[in-house]
């Protein structure tokens, strides 16, 4: 699947899940940040929201060889490990989930992983590029666009001929910046790439 297609699933999945959010609970106050191009280690993962205990089981989701593992308590809808999977945070105490990540890997035709950044950068042109972080020995770019109510982060990297993206979308009116990254940071550190 080449970026432009995934980039738009993923912006539109993201889209349709900030939007049911807002309608179901309204707005709260958020904040934002920023970042530059460079190469940064991997962020280290934050408290979410839902204040119960972290669920000792995790479930593993892979998709053409990429593997993350989920904590027990998110969404997990994953037609096959050949296709992309939906990863949902889990439901606060009112039954709502902030957002989810779209999980993705397939073949590419990019280079590396600066070429698929590249075209990242010119499906999203808003989208502001952030350090890139490392997950499971691989360098993934990590991309961030706000609209509106809508926060969205991209990670992407190539591995063996195969781009692996994660993108997440989050309703920033709901969610403030540090509990998205705690939700992110809950998933993305585990991943693995078993080909």
């Amino acid at each position: 699947m080449t970026v432009s297609r995934t980039g738009r699933a993923a912006r539109l999945t993201a889209t349709i899940v900030a939007a049911l959010a807002v309608v179901v609970l309204g707005g709260c106050g958020g904040d934002q940040e920023g970042g530059s191009g460079s190469e940064t280690p991997s962020p280290s993962p934050t408290e979410s929201p839902v204040a119960s205990e972290q669920p000792d089981e995790a479930q593993i989701v892979e998709v053409n060889g990429a593997q993350l593992e989920v904590p027990a308590d998110w969404i997990v809808t994953a037609p096959s490990t050949s296709e992309r999977a939906t990863l949902g945070a889990p439901k606060d105490a009112s039954g709502h989930s902030y957002g989810s990540g779209i999980f993705n890997a397939d073949i590419t035709l990019a280079d590396d992983t600066e070429d698929l950044a590249e075209s990242q950068s010119k499906v999203v042109p808003d989208a502001k590029r952030l350090p890139n972080a490392k997950f499971g020995g691989q360098t993934f770019f990590h991309f961030r666009e706000l609209e509106g109510a809508e926060s969205l982060d991209t990670y992407g990297t190539v591995i063996k001929g195969s781009e692996v993206t994660v993108a997440w979308g989050f309703n920033s009116k709901l969610a403030t910046r540090e509990q998205i990254d705690g939700y992110i940071n809950q998933v993305m550190p585990t991943f693995k790439f078993v080909g």
